[in-house]
């Protein structure tokens, strides 16, 4: 989890962007928006449907139809989209919000993400933010969070986490949680069984899923079975695949020595992976891979992503802020760079035999960061790391849509364009599923009726 960075307290406020035409209040009142000429893409089928009238009334979805089945109000703003394409707007479920520093989420909107799922995080700035995004006092993406993670003895973030040691202490800690209106609960490393169990029986009373790490004590067979929906990252104990007096020498090492060092022995073509992936279709879980920060900590490194051009759109204090930020958990020693590098494409491919298997894959970045961690950015990479670990471009869209969508409980008001859906869409200037690329070649953002240009949305980031 990616807590050496804070997220959001966002820097621009206001209903719209200035008064700019495409930030207007329009969409919002009694006009209704008319996106004419579109081609529109289901991220359900694949079907990519020319000549299409997308009627927008408030924040919802009205009609959907060819040019011939729906007819154009007269009073509407049309939006002339011909020879573009049309797709949901984009959620990065795994983005952390809601510490003290100032984080550009209107990052997040200016590349067409708009909507974030935080799994971490200070409550009150959590409820605060989501409350000034929902009012539109703040320019964002809709958020969705789980609140402070819910780690053992020792927790691993002691000031972004919640002590739970006891089954006791797990059910009242996820009853005050689902009392400050969280969406999910995160558990994370060192929870212990008992403890899961209680969080997890808790959590389905309060209708609450539970998403977060396989805690290191357990196989990520036994985290299912006992019921966690969501898993983030690819993090398989030891205890999964070797045996047991290995995977206790490495199960519990810092994440920069013990992902190398338990990839390095994973065999990929064993029957103990065939079995996981098997139970993992089998118990429907969503996989939330987070490849970009596995990416950045195991390939890249911190001298990368300082100078990747994407720190241009950054405030330049955040960007100081950033790098000050770093903690010896996510150091890889030299002697497993290259172990850590190989282990970065075994989990690559690892996410290929998921995808084909019927895992749900769902798209996050564990950002905000520097580099392939800027907001927004961030989920366009995550995307590119899907298709190369064998996801076709429409898979990997429907990862960051419908199925993200369906992983929030969201999806009869998220995650595709459809009648009565909220109005989140992209226009875009090329074919997604002919590069995975042109999802980000966006022309227009479209989120609960509103209008946002990218470049407008940059411009008051700097």
């Amino acid at each position: 989890m990616n807590l050496r960075l804070a997220s959001v307290v966002l820097l621009l406020t206001g209903p719209a962007l200035g008064g700019t035409p495409t930030a207007s209040d329009q969409a919002s009142g009694p006009t209704p928006l008319a996106i004419a000429n579109a081609t529109l893409l289901d991220v359900r089928t694949g079907k990519e449907t020319p000549d299409m009238v997308v009627i927008i009334r408030g924040d919802k979805i009205e009609r959907v139809g060819t040019s011939q089945e729906v007819t154009v109000p007269a009073e509407a703003q049309v939006v002339d989209a011909t020879r573009k394409w049309v797709i949901p707007g984009l959620m990065d479920m795994h983005a952390h919000a809601g510490s003290s520093y100032e984080v550009p989420v209107n990052l997040y909107l200016a590349q067409g993400v708009t909507t974030i799922r935080s799994p971490g995080g200070n409550i009150s700035l959590l409820r605060l933010l989501r409350e000034q995004i929902d009012s539109g006092k703040i320019v964002g993406p809709r958020l969705f969070f789980s609140g402070p993670l819910l780690d053992g003895n020792p927790p691993v973030w002691p000031d972004g986490s919640f002590l739970v040691d006891t089954p006791e202490r797990a059910q009242s800690t996820v009853n005050f949680l689902a009392d400050q209106g969280v969406d999910f609960i995160k558990v994370y490393n060192n929870i212990t069984e008992p403890v899961l169990e209680r969080i997890i029986v808790t959590a389905k009373q309060r209708g609450l899923i539970v998403a977060g790490h396989i805690p290191r004590s357990m196989t990520m067979t036994r985290a299912v079975d006992l019921g966690m929906k969501s898993l983030e990252h690819i993090r398989i104990t030891g205890r999964e695949m070797l045996p047991i007096e290995e995977a206790k020498q490495i199960d519990f090492l810092p994440l920069g020595q013990r992902e190398p060092l338990l990839w390095d022995k994973f065999d990929l073509s064993s029957p103990k992976f065939a079995g996981l992936i098997r139970h993992l279709v089998e118990s429907h879980i969503y996989l939330d891979p987070t490849l970009t920060i596995d990416e950045a900590d195991f390939v890249l490194g911190p001298e990368a992503l300082r100078n990747n051009p994407n720190n241009s759109v950054l405030p330049a204090d955040w960007v100081k802020y950033d790098e000050s930020l770093t903690n010896p958990i996510y150091a890889v020693p030299d002697k497993l760079k290259e172990s850590a590098r190989i282990g970065f494409k075994k989990r690559q491919e690892f996410i290929g035999m998921c995808n084909r298997a019927g895992v749900k894959i769902i798209a996050g970045t564990d950002g905000p960061g520097l580099g392939t961690l800027v907001p927004g950015y961030g989920l366009h990479h995550e995307l590119q790391l899907l298709v190369q670990s064998g996801l076709s471009p429409l898979q990997a869209l429907r990862a960051a849509t419908l199925t993200a969508a369906e992983a929030l409980g969201k999806d009869n008001e998220l995650g595709s364009v459809e009648p009565g859906k909220l109005a989140d869409m992209l226009i875009l200037n090329a074919d997604p599923l002919a590069d995975i690329d042109n999802a980000s070649r966006i022309e227009l953002i479209i989120k609960g009726g509103r209008q946002y240009r990218t470049s407008e949305l940059l411009s008051h980031t700097q």
